[in-house]
């Protein structure tokens, strides 16, 4: 059962303030919400951009909540929903509300950032997530099981460091799935399973791994993320067509050059699917290390959109992949705090929930972030998928 009731336009009432807590994508979302509204906001609410501005309005620090207790609150984020429910409870604030409404406007006409639409087409992932809460619950807003290191094209800047294998490798299924379940024994709910690669149409394998994690409960929707490089056989196309299942069409324009053929066969077969113009990323920078000070560490890992971007990859869970392959390709050692290794047979399910507690919630900062310029709305952007030669 919700713990918040959704925001509607008839909850405002006349004169009364509207404050969107969380200065980020669902920031931006719910400020464009409210304009196809005819409402205005007062000021966003956040605690590292607080003094700052997002899209001309000031952003004020959640202790100053306390001067607007008659104001209306949207909570504008997912990766930090419970713990700003929490505080406003704390508060004893009286009008908050979710963006469950608010996600299902019609923004075609709305100048939208990638990362919006991105949440926007992901909106199962924010209902699940709200409709599940609980305090003492583990929900996984998603996760991104890494099934290859091989790829078909060779991205220059690819956030996830693939362009800079030099033997890639598939990871062993049985592997993937053995390590998997023992994290999926220790949360209570996963919203959305990620299966990248690399390319994952390439993995041999993937049919076998759907056919496994599609029956998991706990899962409650699965993406496949390719660069529409490359056709499903038969078997992995009939798994394809369960609707717990859909398929993510990266479009890269000429380089994803059987976007088209996709697109066509997926609709066929009644697959879920839906394309991803990118004509834009965000630039994460190269491996060199920034000595970046302890604050500064801290400021860009709590903005990163990447620091709550959980990869599975090798049977250890971490909370970003630039950790995961930075780790992989020798660039750097994580410490034993940042990761959760699921690798052992003998798992203590108490034991790992407490580790997993501890890596969502109280790690600052990470050594990947030293090596990276971090993710967020306010990072610089390149241009998308510039190939390197081979």
């Amino acid at each position: 059962m919700k713990q918040t009731k959704t925001f509607q336009k008839e909850k405002v009432k006349r004169n009364q303030k509207i404050l969107i807590y969380g200065a980020a994508v669902y920031g931006e979302i719910a400020l464009r919400g409210l304009e196809i509204l005819g409402l205005k906001a007062e000021c966003f609410v956040d605690r590292e951009h607080a003094g700052e501005t997002y899209f001309g309005l000031n952003i004020i620090s959640p202790e100053e909540l306390k001067n607007y207790r008659n104001a209306v609150v949207i909570i504008a984020s997912l990766n930090y929903y419970g713990e700003i429910l929490e505080y406003l409870k704390k508060l004893d604030m009286h009008e908050y509300y979710d963006m469950e409404e608010i996600m299902q406007l019609n923004f075609e006409n709305s100048e939208l950032t990638e990362y919006a639409w991105e949440e926007i087409a992901h909106f199962q992932k924010y209902k699940t997530m709200i409709e599940n809460y609980k305090q003492d619950y583990f929900i996984i807003n998603h996760c991104e099981i890494v099934v290859t290191e091989k790829c078909t094209l060779r991205c220059r800047d690819c956030a996830n460091l693939m362009q800079h294998y030099e033997r890639p490798e598939n990871i062993d299924s049985q592997e993937i799935i053995q390590t998997f379940n023992r994290f999926l024994d220790v949360i209570d709910v996963l919203c959305e399973l990620r299966i990248l690669g690399g390319e994952p149409f390439i993995y041999k394998e993937l049919d076998l791994l759907l056919a496994e994690f599609v029956q998991k409960g706990k899962i409650k929707k699965i993406t496949i993320y390719t660069n529409a490089t490359v056709l499903p056989d038969k078997n992995l196309l009939e798994i394809l067509k369960n609707k717990k299942i859909a398929v993510h069409l990266s479009d890269y324009g000429l380089y994803s050059r059987k976007i088209q053929q996709l697109a066509d066969l997926f609709d066929k077969n009644e697959v879920i699917f839906y394309v991803h113009r990118y004509e834009k990323w965000r630039d994460f920078g190269d491996l060199e290390k920034r000595n970046y000070s302890q604050d500064q560490l801290n400021k860009l890992f709590k903005t990163c959109v990447s620091g709550k971007c959980y990869t599975f990859y090798r049977g250890k869970f971490y909370l970003c992949p630039r950790a995961a392959h930075g780790e992989r390709l020798g660039i750097f050692q994580n410490k034993v705090n940042e990761f959760i290794d699921f690798s052992e047979d003998d798992i203590d399910r108490n034991n790992k929930r407490e580790e997993l507690g501890n890596l969502l919630t109280n790690i600052c900062s990470l050594t990947a972030c030293d090596y990276c310029n971090g993710e967020s709305v306010y990072s610089k952007e390149i241009d998308a998928a510039v190939q390197i030669n081979k």
